[in-house]
């Protein structure tokens, strides 16, 4: 009866709990309560992305963690905050309440307790996000609000929302009260009352010490005037030993400078006996801008021509029907006379962007000078001075934050300019200038002598119009990334040489295995054969070159001349019998005198090698070819291969092998080799073809891996495109930056047209013939077969004979060949019946 009365009133019940328990539970709630108010104090957002929860900062976690408490703390107050907001930390406060109340005032442990403790918390969890205060703090760690997700929810849109800001925050503060009431168990009026009370007790207290205060106080005021005389004795005591010692040292200085005078006087009467001249210091010169980007003005008709047809005799390849044959002029090419859209440079954006760039420089303990700048048609460079003592590596390590001081899209920097004291910084213009082709041909550089194979490039950074020589590169190597000016790039070039060279003069042998860029130069008189489109009968051209090659030099050694210049300047004995009658028959024997000895010597010794001569019929007949009908001029060929990589996948070996003999030994013969590609990689362009290809032209690539493996430096990376080039000269390890020449279609078109409607297209049937048969595998006989394979097949017939067996391994051991080459010797030799066919293990017979 008496629980269920105390029930009625609203009491509850005894506890049956044993007495030891409240300290426990207190003691227990004291430590959660410390853990909870360190994990909330040292709480930071960056410890929490170990979950992946949203809404935090970093995507990597704190290592070690901020937190006190660590991993497990970091959670916690996460949680708490999360939804009780800034009011979570009221509920640690409630729990070490708790803890001390059970553990040391005998406190009962009751529903009443914690029922004010959520009340408590809870409440003001609502009032922080009603009332909207320490929303800075909210917005700092990342959560939804002061008051978390339950003051969100319940005060804001579901309390405000019924009774509007003024009706919530009432009942929030009345149920906050009472929750406080309930959880402490203290009523605030009495509470009031007690504090009012203890506070009069305390002024009355205070009041009756006032005079052992007012004791203490002159006490203390007679220890601090005491100890201010001592500290004041001590301070006079540091001045007079601080006046000691700027005396001497006053003392000191006067002795210097005396001494110093003593050695000045001494310096002048000496310079007096024995006067010498001292170098002033490198005065900076004076910094000026220059705008080459504009064109130049043209000098010469537009109906006129660069070079004049020279009347030439006869050649090796067929000629007849080039004598009227006249070269292009000016008029085909387009130029505009006005003047471009970007009318000459602003100086004072110039100067702008120099000033950046030396603040910029200075910022980060750089110091520089500005020095000039020149403006070209693609980039502008900025010259700067380094102050003495400065290490130029230092400034290339801040491209990334000049450029971004420069708002560039990528900077290039030259640390030094070749040739200058200066270091350059080359910003891409907003407004790139075209560089016509018209303009490069019409420069003296162009129609100069020297130059026996002019090739039109472009215009560097100052103006100066780059034009290569492809007799002196001798071969040239084209790469760079699709759209970035390769193929104008070609275009460029055979148009330069059309302009200079006619059908009897100079042909071409076009490779286009991507069958599109050369489809425009189809119908050239110059071409030797049809542009070769199919990638098999490339290896067949190529070979006819290698063999072309090979028989210039022999008539070369024939007529005791070394090169293609001397063979076709040579003096001709035909030409000098016609002014004299009487002597052409001392003429005749004075010229044939040496025939046999040049014959027996230089001719013998490269025909017949070391194994003696060769007795095939066709080596017969190209004897008596040469000595009957030997041309009187040869012309220059040049080989175009547009892709090289398409090339290196379909025959690798053979398309190295083959271009690697005509770049290392086809110079003096007047044979030169243009290879472009997109795709520089090492396995295209190999390293042998970069050995025998020194002269080399790179457009943008994407990665500083394609530009070391054209240019074997970095560099075409940082190009902008659009025609921006590095040509590397022969004989020359300075990279040239340059905008390459810009020819349309249809100024392409014209020139192709003007010079297909003089006379009509002469292929050698021959040379196709062969071309033909090599792309349809082989021929019969070993028509495919080279002039140098046919002598190192003669070497390993006579170590066949002399062994009496056959077989890859032993010419791989005997003639330091390499597998493939073997591989095929062994081919052709069973073609032609003197070795057996392959059986296993077995060994080969031997027909010889």
């Amino acid at each position: 009866m008496a629980s269920q009365k105390n029930r009625v009133r609203g009491e509850e019940p005894e506890s049956n709990l044993p007495p030891w328990f409240n300290e426990v539970a207190g003691i227990a709630l004291i430590g959660v309560g410390l853990i909870l108010i360190l994990s909330l104090i040292t709480f930071t957002p960056h410890d929490m992305p170990i979950l992946g929860i949203g809404g935090m900062v970093d995507n990597e976690p704190n290592i070690p963690r901020e937190n006190s408490i660590g991993v497990v703390g970091a959670l916690f107050a996460y949680f708490i905050l999360f939804i009780f907001g800034a009011a979570g930390y009221l509920l640690p406060i409630g729990l070490l309440w708790l803890g001390v109340a059970y553990a040391f005032m005998g406190a009962k442990f009751s529903k009443r307790t914690l029922i004010g403790l959520v009340c408590f918390v809870l409440c003001g969890s609502c009032l922080l996000a009603v009332t909207e205060l320490l929303s800075s703090w909210a917005v700092a760690n990342h959560f939804m609000g002061s008051g978390g997700f339950a003051g969100h929810w319940l005060g804001s849109k579901v309390l405000e929302g019924l009774l509007n800001k003024t009706g919530a925050v009432i009942l929030l503060v009345v149920l906050y009260l009472i929750g406080m009431i309930m959880l402490t168990g203290l009523h605030p009026i009495q509470f009031s009352k007690v504090c009012w009370v203890k506070f009069q007790e305390w002024r009355v207290k205070r009041l009756g010490d006032k005079e052992r205060i007012a004791e203490k106080e002159s006490k203390r005021a007679a220890r601090d005037a005491e100890k201010l005389a001592r500290q004041q004795e001590r301070e006079a005591a540091k001045a007079e030993a601080k006046a000691k010692a700027d005396a001497e040292k006053e003392r000191a200085k006067e002795e210097k400078a005396k001494k110093e005078d003593v050695a000045k006087k001494a310096r002048v009467e000496e310079e007096k006996k024995n006067p010498q001249v001292e170098m002033d210091l490198k005065e900076i010169p004076k910094p000026k801008i220059v705008d080459s980007s504009q064109r130049k003005k043209p000098r010469m008709d537009p109906g006129s021509k660069p070079f004049e047809k020279k009347k030439q005799d006869g050649v090796s390849l067929s000629t007849e029907g080039f004598e009227d044959y006249e070269l292009p002029g000016f008029d085909l090419l387009t130029y505009d006379d006005s003047e471009p859209e970007d009318q000459g440079a602003d100086q004072g954006e110039l100067l702008s962007i120099q000033k950046t760039i030396v603040d910029t420089l200075k910022a980060f303990g750089v110091d520089v000078s500005a020095g000039d700048i020149t403006r070209g048609p693609t980039i502008t460079r900025y010259e700067v001075y380094p102050s003495m003592g400065l290490r130029v590596s230092r400034i290339t390590q801040l491209e990334a934050d000049i450029a971004r001081a420069t708002k560039a899209e990528r900077i290039n920097i030259l640390a030094p300019i070749p040739g200058k004291d200066t270091v350059g910084i080359e910003i891409a213009n907003d407004n790139k200038v075209a560089v016509p082709l018209r303009e490069l041909l019409q420069d003296e550089a162009f129609t100069s002598a020297k130059k026996k194979i002019p090739l039109a490039l472009g215009k560097d950074v100052y103006g100066n119009t780059v034009i290569g020589d492809l007799a002196a590169m001798p071969h040239l190597l084209v790469a760079g990334a699709t759209g970035a000016g390769k193929s104008v790039c070609i275009n460029s070039i055979i148009t330069s040489i059309l302009f200079k060279f006619s059908p009897d003069e100079l042909r071409f042998i076009m490779v286009d295995p991507k069958v599109v860029e050369m489809q425009v130069y189809g119908n050239l008189p110059h071409l030797v054969v049809p542009v070769v489109t199919d990638p098999n009968k490339v290896v067949a051209a190529l070979r006819w070159v290698v063999n072309e090659m090979e028989k210039r030099y022999r008539l070369f050694a024939k007529c005791g001349v070394r090169n293609f210049d001397g063979y076709n300047s040579r003096p001709r004995p035909e030409k000098e019998e016609e002014p004299e009658v009487v002597e052409p028959e001392e003429n005749v024997e004075v010229e044939e005198e040496p025939d046999p000895e040049v014959i027996e010597s230089i001719a013998r010794a490269l025909e017949d090698g070391e194994l003696g001569p060769s007795s095939s019929a066709d080596d017969e007949d190209e004897l008596d070819l040469d000595e009957d009908e030997m041309p009187d001029r040869f012309p220059y060929i040049v080989v175009i291969i547009d892709e090289l990589a398409d090339l290196m996948q379909t025959a690798p070996a053979d398309v190295e092998m083959n271009i690697a003999r005509i770049a290392q030994k086809a110079r003096a013969a007047g044979i030169h080799l243009i290879i472009a590609t997109q795709t520089p990689r090492a396995d295209v362009v190999t390293g042998i073809i970069k050995a025998n290809i020194p002269s080399r032209i790179a457009f943008q690539v994407s990665s500083a891996l394609d530009s070391r493996v054209i240019l074997d430096t970095k560099g075409a990376d940082k190009l902008v495109g659009k025609g921006d080039m590095l040509y590397l000269p022969p004989g020359s390890a300075k990279l040239e930056r340059a905008q390459g020449a810009f020819v349309s279609d249809e100024e392409v078109e014209a020139i192709v047209e003007h010079c297909s409607n003089q006379t009509e297209q002469k292929f050698e049937e021959s040379i196709q013939q062969t071309i033909e048969q090599g792309g349809v595998d082989g021929g019969d006989d070993g028509n495919d077969v080279s002039d140098a394979d046919e002598e190192c097949l003669l070497k390993c017939i006579e170590v066949i004979t002399t062994e009496q067996k056959a077989s890859t391994s032993l010419l791989q051991r005997r003639l330091r060949l390499g597998y493939t080459r073997a591989a095929r010797m062994m081919d052709i030799l069973e073609e032609r019946g003197m070795i057996g066919p392959a059986d296993g293990a077995k060994a080969r017979d031997i027909y010889i």
